[in-house]
């Protein structure tokens, strides 16, 4: 073989490796919970539906990368990007993962707070005291509710549960994150129940990066793309439209 025809295969070798590796170092893949209106698989249209997978869209046309979604159990996420086997996620932030992810721009606050039956006004924290409050077990509400030990507060690992004691007159209120409470309720016919919300407080929602995954390049791009979408109200938008 001659040195032309060597010199062009190399050439071909590397235009094909440089190719590869752009296309590989475009893919990302992102993680988060599966509750509604946050993120489903919507079963009747085939597809992933809510407000994440509304913002992976408008990323991926905002950066020209693939984003892969995975949803899985809340405890499952921190072990996923510990590995590495997903880069990033969009949720609350909890010193476990600080330890093991970088932290982006801000997505939204999620408001938090207390919803009761709607025989039952919540005007101040002071009205708190003498109800039955079911609390969605790891959800943060504020300091004060959770240290709060002259609350009556009993503790499950679903919303769907909770707004069934509410219902049945086993609970008289539900805390956590008011608006998935408030879109689960409507989707369960249970909304004709509650009442006025009480905010308590507000969940930052930030993306949160592998520090085990080489995206470097890409995470840059993803945290300008976000901080382009809360500047020109494109996430309030999407939020609006699910809740």
């Amino acid at each position: 073989m001659n040195k032309k025809c060597t010199g062009v295969i190399f050439v071909l070798f590397l235009v094909t490796f440089l190719l590869s590796n752009r296309t590989f170092s475009q893919e990302l893949k992102f993680i988060t919970i599966d509750v509604a209106p946050w993120a489903y698989y919507d079963e009747e249209k085939k597809k992933f539906a809510g407000i994440f997978p509304d913002i992976v869209k408008e990323i991926e046309a905002k950066t020209g990368y693939t984003i892969s979604i995975k949803l899985t159990p809340y405890v499952r996420v921190n072990r996923e990007l510990e590995i590495g086997r997903q880069d990033c996620t969009m949720l609350v932030t909890e010193e476990d993962r600080s330890a093991i992810t970088t932290l982006g721009e801000l997505v939204f606050n999620m408001p938090l707070g207390v919803i009761p039956h709607k025989n039952i006004s919540l005007k101040t924290y002071e009205d708190l005291y003498g109800i039955d409050i079911s609390v969605l077990r790891g959800s943060g509400i504020s300091k004060r509710f959770k240290q709060d030990d002259k609350l009556q507060k009993s503790f499950d690992t679903d919303y769907k549960i909770i707004l069934r004691k509410v219902v049945h007159g086993r609970a008289e209120a539900v805390a956590g994150a008011i608006p998935t409470i408030q879109y689960l309720a409507k989707k369960q016919e249970m909304d004709n129940v509650l009442g006025e919300p009480l905010q308590l407080g507000v969940a930052p929602i930030y993306l949160q990066c592998s520090t085990k995954t080489q995206r470097n390049l890409e995470i840059v791009e993803v945290n300008k793309a976000l901080k382009e979408m809360r500047e020109d109200s494109t996430l309030d938008r999407i939020t609006n439209k699910h809740w």
